[in-house]
């Protein structure tokens, strides 16, 4: 079994006995099973669209459907798992089970998912299979948004926008000097509802470039890292180079954040000025 996956089937209740022998190299014709195709519906949640019997207090119950298709290896498949979890909640997650067959390689299955009624987070649905020796397959993931306002709703609100008003250009040869452009974002519905924050040139609004509240561990928008130093603090970070070949003079920036309603927040400008 791959180490990776350990952490999954520990949380799915599965557990595996050893062997008395030493473990060695995985044999070179080892084939472990295929996730071909997954789904699950829903994607979004609207806490103001829910059937009255759905709403249990501070919780909700939705009924979460999950397809699978799934080839096996050199082994049959034993069963089809599947976890979700929120990104805090790894460790103990909110539904763990299998997937029943449904016909040739085909599984599905529902479930009822009790999720708060509170907080507006994003759930984690993750799917795995694992054969009859112990082999597993590829990681199967999505997201299910849950909007706990939707129609009225209230916009996230730009609060501050942290970056300096002018900068030097570096001189011809010299490496690009790295600034940040940070915005500190809030939201009336909380920070979770907030989906996107967004910049661009005044002159270029066609162009517009992602902020990141990720703690810089991924890819945020064309860049390989966003320079954010802390992940869901609401502040929003998108590191940006200036070079030898930047042009003079002033720049404005407009800036905007968008929630999961779609409603936008009042945009904000800042004009920084590059100069030799």
């Amino acid at each position: 079994m791959r180490a990776p996956y350990l952490p999954l089937l520990l949380a799915a209740g599965l557990f595996f006995p050893g062997c008395d022998s030493t473990p060695g190299p995985a044999p070179l014709n080892v084939q472990p099973p295929v996730l071909e195709d997954f789904s699950f519906t829903p994607r979004r949640v609207f806490f103001a669209l829910l059937e009255p019997a759905q709403i249990l207090g501070d919780s909700i119950q939705i009924p979460l459907t999950i397809q699978a298709s799934v080839r096996a290896g050199k082994a049959p498949v034993e069963n089809v798992h599947y976890v979700v979890q929120t990104q805090e909640s790894a460790a103990n997650p909110l539904a763990a089970g299998i997937l029943p067959p449904i016909g040739g390689s085909d599984y599905a299955g529902t479930l009822e998912l009790t999720l708060s009624a509170l907080d507006v987070t994003t759930y984690i649905v993750m799917i795995f299979a694992v054969d009859q020796g112990g082999q597993v397959s590829g990681e199967g993931r999505g997201t299910i948004e849950f909007v706990r306002v939707f129609e009225p709703g209230s916009p996230p609100i730009i609060n501050e926008l942290i970056m300096p008003d002018s900068l030097q250009r570096p001189a011809a040869g010299s490496p690009a000097r790295s600034l940040s452009f940070i915005a500190r974002v809030s939201d009336p519905d909380g920070l979770q509802d907030v989906v996107r924050v967004e910049f661009w040139n005044s002159t270029a609004p066609g162009t517009r470039i992602i902020m990141c509240d990720d703690g810089n561990l991924r890819a945020c928008g064309s860049s390989q890292e966003s320079g954010d130093p802390a992940a869901q603090d609401g502040l929003f970070t998108r590191r940006v180079f200036i070079s030898s070949s930047n042009a003079l003079g002033a720049n404005t920036l407009v800036f905007e954040a968008i929630d999961r309603a779609g409603l936008r927040s009042a945009t904000a400008s800042h004009t920084i000025v590059i100069y030799d």
